[in-house]
């Protein structure tokens, strides 16, 4: 017994239109944003466009464009359990050794560049490749 009386067709018009209907809705608020100079809510709209037009790519039978291996959620995550276990282990180094010792100073070093490796990936999102620039081909899609 089916749900819906419309068929597949019928169903992916319907998820087309609306696709359509956000991204004049994201391009509508770009522009706003852009004119209230308001930059990191730019990239953001800028980022949630480029994604919905990489479902609008899919829906029209294209492929998904590969995500870039720097931009998955799997660096970030190997990131951080390295950045935690460095942290125990300066931990221990700190408290065993004290703070003037070379693998302290080493460790602080290894620390803060893990730390600003985190950032950009998962607070700055920065992409690290060459990518498309504006106005090229859509980027691959972000994490929602």
């Amino acid at each position: 017994m089916r749900l819906s009386s419309y068929g597949p067709r019928a169903r992916g018009e319907f998820r087309r239109l609306l696709l359509e209907s956000r991204i004049d809705v994201t391009k509508s608020e770009l522009a706003a944003r852009r004119s209230r100079g308001q930059r990191l809510r730019t990239r953001q709209v800028e980022r949630r466009l480029a994604a919905l037009r990489e479902l609008q790519g899919v829906l029209e039978g294209g492929r998904p464009a590969q995500r870039a291996w720097m931009s998955s959620h799997a660096v970030g995550y190997a990131v951080s359990v390295v950045w935690l276990a460095g942290a125990a282990l300066l931990g221990v180094e700190l408290a065993r050794h004290g703070l003037h010792t070379a693998a302290a100073v080493a460790g602080i070093v290894v620390m803060l560049l893990l730390s600003v490796l985190w950032f950009v990936l998962a607070v700055a999102r920065v992409p690290l490749s060459a990518g498309p620039r504006e106005g090229d081909a859509p980027s691959p899609v972000p994490r929602a």
